[in-house]
């Protein structure tokens, strides 16, 4: 029997996910400067409506956190507390903690050791901030053995948490922050204590710390801490020893040796994951691993994208639109049955009005499936603002155009190849600081996405003001490549094009972000599967701009159906740019093998689509000896179609041909027209690289 709380859990599970992007973009977009109240009303409504919500439909773990989270940020909403960048890094890493409940919640799980040790972390810096415990600088190590007798004083603990603390709301985070008050603290959390996945109660404590506490303070005020947390033998105080003394490596490091705190924190929270356990260990091949992460990353995506939420607006339409088409068709039935009697003027007017109907059940239907690229640029201030700081590069990130609606399919397969230009764009494109001051720009630079419509296409543009691609850096790196000849000087528009190019890389030197050439040809390839393309213009030193012309649709588009030989065929709209006809002694033929028309001062090359697609028709020429030709561009080519007859224009729906049959190079899926027959709809760029080199039939 169906569970009926699950469509009401998964109704929690979206509406959670909003909340937490409203957070994360509202902390991002904030200008410390000056913060706008409603901002931080923002912040202390989501994280209370997580709370409750998460209360309501059984998610206590969650309900928890969000509600210390809510308490921390009550008195900054109130302004009695300042929001300081520290506290916002926070709040940014409360964010992800959020987003680790959802994923463990939504997937019946326990939160990871990990995040359990991350949490704690966590609120324990958040409340220390709360105190100005941040501000103040940590001990050295040499004030710490100066208030260290020889004798020894202070107390090695040992202290593992009542298995009933989560339900019993114990606040462990509290008792080392009272045991700070007593003298310095050193902490190692004992994991071998939490059980595996399989055995573990997610509302069961399984937390157990070593601690060394150096203090002057009696070992009653110590016992007095953990007062109220003391169940048996879970205690232990022992006075430190000599052997004690020795500072840990992490603390030699830190003030001896000058490396950040941070650093050594986040070294000492690093869990080895079981990919690099297996690598290590000689269990399986680092390419395996990755593999498989980048499989789980996806099927992830895919689980959590699985539904879509749709304006009630649009669903009512869709309702009144299926009535009247109902109607319509009752209408066109008695209307056949008349016609004799009555003519055929009331049939012409039924089929008339079904057809206009259709067309906007049509419309309509395809609306539902259109979100707004929104869903996409979301993702990325986070994203520019961590590697603004990972770079050491000071970042503006501006978006335009959000509200541009995209079918579905696209906003999930667009994210690949729009983290490959946004990277690159902060990694080359951006200059550091210094190099923009000497070169006269401001010392941020800015990274422009935008989106909008034009020519019954998507633009989506990802721009950035920096150093822009060097032509002649690329051309040298090609010709190192034989990809060009020596001597040879394209075009800048061409040059660019090769940075597509598999393992194609003009970067100086490789880093964590990009560099090894291994993403651009990706960008390429995911840009021609959703059947659109890629457009750069860039100029050295004034910034590049990348442009993604998209297609509205994967599920219809506007064709011109042709004839070739005794086949039909389609061509998207959006690649034709006209058709004519020519004489035969128009046509030229260069290289001995390749063949061009003169239009209007261009040499435009000319694919015969009956040698290339093999319809046995011999020529595309009409009775007077004149060719009909149809132009397309794709991707900055253009090229002159020879096809046999224009049959119209009409807009189709694509049907898959690699799901039903296989992938066939120079088509890209199939129709059904009205009269029954199938038609194939032809992949203009796919037809340009299948036809290069072909010789092509004597005119």
């Amino acid at each position: 029997m169906p569970d009926p709380m699950e469509q009401f859990r998964n109704a929690f599970f979206e509406e959670a996910v909003e909340l937490t992007d409203r957070m994360e973009a509202t902390l991002l977009a904030m200008d410390l400067q000056a913060v706008e109240p409603e901002d931080l009303h923002t912040l202390f409504r989501a994280a209370h409506s997580l709370k409750g919500n998460a209360g309501t439909f059984g998610f206590p773990a969650i309900a928890s956190f969000t509600h210390q989270l809510e308490s921390f940020l009550e008195p900054v909403r109130q302004g009695q507390r300042p929001l300081t960048p520290g506290l916002v890094e926070l709040l940014l890493q409360a964010v992800d903690l959020i987003r680790s409940h959802l994923h463990a919640a939504r997937h019946d799980e326990s939160l990871s050791a990990r995040d359990q040790a991350a949490q704690a972390l966590l609120l324990g810096r958040l409340e220390a901030e709360a105190d100005g415990a941040l501000e103040l600088p940590a001990p050295p190590r040499e004030a710490v053995q100066a208030a260290l007798p020889a004798s020894g004083a202070g107390f090695r603990i040992r202290f593992e948490a009542p298995g009933d603390a989560f339900r019993r709301g114990v606040n462990l985070e509290r008792l080392f922050r009272d045991l700070g008050r007593l003298g310095p603290v050193q902490a190692w959390p004992d994991l071998e204590r939490i059980p595996d996945l399989d055995h573990l109660d997610p509302e069961d404590c399984h937390l157990a710390w070593d601690l060394h506490l150096v203090t002057g303070a009696p070992r009653a005020d110590v016992a007095e801490v953990f007062e109220f947390v003391v169940e048996g033998d879970n205690l232990q105080i022992s006075p430190l020893t000599p052997e004690d003394q020795v500072p840990p490596l992490g603390e030699i490091l830190e003030h001896d040796e000058g490396i950040p705190p941070a650093d050594v924190r986040d070294a000492l929270a690093h869990q080895k994951h079981l990919g690099e356990i297996l690598v290590e260990t000689g269990k399986a091949r680092p390419e395996a691993v990755a593999r498989a992460l980048d499989q789980q990353q996806k099927r992830r995506n895919q689980a959590e994208a699985a539904t879509i939420r749709v304006a009630t607006e649009k669903v009512d339409r869709l309702v009144n639109l299926v009535g009247e088409l109902v109607i319509t068709q009752a209408m066109l039935a008695q209307a056949a049955q008349t016609s004799r009697e009555a003519g055929d003027e009331r049939l012409a007017s039924a089929l008339l009005q079904l057809d206009r109907q259709t067309r906007e059940l049509q419309e309509r239907v395809m609306g539902i499936r259109m979100v707004p690229v929104e869903m996409v640029f979301s993702r990325f201030p986070r994203m520019v603002h961590e590697l603004g700081k990972q770079m050491g590069k000071e970042l503006d990130l501006v978006l335009e155009g959000q509200a541009t609606e995209l079918d579905k399919t696209f906003i999930e397969m667009l994210v690949d190849p729009m983290t490959h230009l946004v990277r690159n764009a902060v990694d080359h494109g951006i200059e550091t600081r210094e190099e923009r001051i000497a070169a006269g720009k401001a010392p941020k630079g800015t990274i422009a996405l935008r989106a909008f419509s034009r020519g019954g296409n998507i633009h989506i543009e990802v721009k950035d003001d920096g150093r822009g691609l060097d032509p002649e850096r690329i051309l040298r790196k090609a010709v190192e490549r034989g990809l060009l000849q020596p001597g040879i000087r394209p075009s800048d528009e061409e040059l660019f094009g090769l940075i597509f190019e598999p393992g194609f890389s003009t970067a100086e030197r490789i880093s964590d972000v990009s560099g090894r050439g291994v993403g651009m040809d990706v960008v390429r390839q995911n840009i021609r599967s959703l059947g659109g393309r890629i457009e750069i213009a860039s100029r050295l030193g004034g910034g590049s701009t990348f442009s993604l012309i998209l297609p509205l649709t994967l599920a219809i588009l506007d064709g011109l159906i042709v004839r070739v030989g005794p086949e039909t065929f389609v061509f998207p709209l959006a690649s034709v740019l006209e058709s004519f006809q020519c004489r035969g002694d128009e046509i030229h033929t260069v290289k001995g093998d390749r063949e061009v028309i003169s239009l209007r001062g261009d040499f435009i090359p000319v694919v015969r689509l009956q040698r290339v697609l093999e319809t046995g028709s011999a020529e595309g020429s009409a009775p007077d000896g004149r060719a009909l030709m149809v132009l397309v561009e794709s991707e900055g080519r253009r090229a002159a179609m020879a096809v046999d007859e224009l049959l119209g224009q009409q807009q189709v729906v694509i049907k898959s041909l690699e799901a039903h049959y296989r992938r066939v190079e120079g088509i890209s899926g199939a129709t059904i027209l009205g009269d029954g027959r199938v038609a194939l709809i032809l992949d203009v760029p796919g037809l340009l690289r299948f036809d290069h080199g072909l010789a092509p039939a004597t005119p």
